[in-house]
């Protein structure tokens, strides 16, 4: 019995262990979004880019990050054979990121976004899957509101230490921040956890999509809303604060508390989907948003309730991010790369594409309209949410599928010959 209670405590501390290493490695990876848009007023003068070709790099970041994410997780189904994709993924970003501020042209600029958004797509699936699998069903929710939510803590340090770095060595220092990516990739490779190789034959992209079509469409279309919803009011916050009397440095502090509230609105929605079910936590989070974008919406100034509007729709808004993901695995635990890089990347590349049309209605009929929409859409998710197939036993407080299950046994035996 006690070798028994001794190995239950070697394996709980191995499972921590290698969560938080692909939590700091989500936190690193993350932290590069964010520093192309905080170069570009340095770039546009130095390469002499216009503002539409840096429309155009941005474009081209968000697309290979986000909607080549399916296909490398689906590639990342196929077993423990490629876990390399993680290391490889976080170290290429951070390689990336370093290359910016000294790309002498604005193709090669172009190359390093390429690669720096293929890093990302590289990363995101793989990683959510090892953390799924290396995990019990009955706490996904919170181990995996753990990862997801460093990555969201994550995306604010990135132009802060870039700025830092521009403060005090300028544009030829910003190779230093690809020196975090190398040490979390080695880290990666040396504990972070593993999947069990496949024991059937893999099955194509198309015939994975073909079978789970409804599933799929559904899960993904309450991920692509949320998405949507929370992009207007983080893309529209900062110029509707200044709208409204507020100066810059306020309207990017109301942004601030708007994304950290999301991150812990996702640390607080995985914690609960464990207790009270997936569905009910996101639809629940995904209703309750809806009047505090409304509330942002009405206001004329910039004062408590204008910050409570801003931080609560964010906590919201976000909350049910995390879920969704997890929701996501669960109905599929065969594919549970695919579906992350569905979940993580597709739906968030997917909420992208509603900016730059709401964009233009804020210019004819102003941004309280943009802040409306968003509490539309998260109803909208909601009643989505409702109609979604349930995956089979789905946890409610939280049993795993019995093929998850089956698929942790498998985690546990091959971790034990590793």
């Amino acid at each position: 019995m006690g070798i028994a209670v001794a190995g239950s405590v070697s394996q709980r501390r191995g499972r921590a262990t290698g969560v938080g290493v692909m939590a700091l490695a989500h936190l690193t990876n993350d932290s590069y979004a964010y520093m192309l848009p905080a170069l570009l007023p340095v770039l546009l003068t130095r390469l002499d880019i216009t503002v539409g070709l840096a429309g155009i790099l941005v474009t081209l970041y968000q697309a290979s990050s986000s909607f080549t994410q399916p296909f490398f997780g689906h590639l990342a189904d196929r077993g423990s054979a490629t876990r390399w994709m993680a290391w490889t993924g976080v170290a290429l970003s951070g390689l990336a990121a370093g290359a910016l501020g000294l790309a002498p042209s604005f193709a090669v600029l172009a190359l390093a976004l390429l690669a720096g958004g293929l890093g990302t797509a590289l990363y995101h699936p793989v990683s959510a899957a090892l953390v799924a699998s290396a995990v019990p069903g009955t706490s996904r929710g919170r181990w995996m509101s753990v990862y997801i939510s460093a990555g969201n803590f994550g995306l604010p340090i990135g132009p802060l230490v870039l700025g830092l770095l521009l403060a005090s060595i300028g544009l030829g220092g910003t190779w230093l921040v690809a020196l975090p990516a190398l040490a979390v990739a080695a880290l990666v490779w040396r504990v972070g956890p593993r999947i069990a190789a496949r024991r059937e034959a893999a099955v194509s992209l198309r015939a994975v999509l073909r079978r789970e079509r409804r599933m799929l469409a559904g899960l993904v279309a309450v991920s692509a809303t949320r998405s949507w919803a929370s992009s207007l009011v983080t893309s529209f916050l900062p110029l509707y604060a200044v709208a409204r009397g507020a100066d810059v440095i306020t309207s990017s502090r109301l942004l601030t508390s708007f994304l950290l509230a999301g991150a812990i609105g996702g640390l607080a929605g995985g914690w609960l989907a464990d207790r009270f079910g997936r569905d009910r936590v996101i639809v629940a989070s995904l209703l309750a948003a809806a009047p505090f974008c409304a509330l942002l919406a009405t206001q004329t100034a910039v004062g408590p309730a204008f910050w409570m509007a801003a931080t609560v729709s964010g906590l919201l808004l976000n909350g049910s991010f995390v879920v969704l993901a997890v929701r996501g695995q669960e109905s599929m635990p065969g594919n549970l790369g695919m579906v992350s890089g569905l979940m993580l990347g597709l739906s968030i590349g997917l909420g992208g594409l509603a900016v730059a049309p709401m964009a233009a209605v804020a210019e004819r009929a102003g941004l309280p309209v943009v802040l409306y929409a968003a509490g539309v859409l998260s109803v909208a998710g909601a009643a989505i949410m409702s109609r979604v197939p349930k995956p089979p036993a789905a946890p409610r407080g939280g049993r795993a599928a019995p093929s998850l299950a089956a698929a942790e046994r498998d985690l546990r035996v091959t971790s034990a010959t590793l």
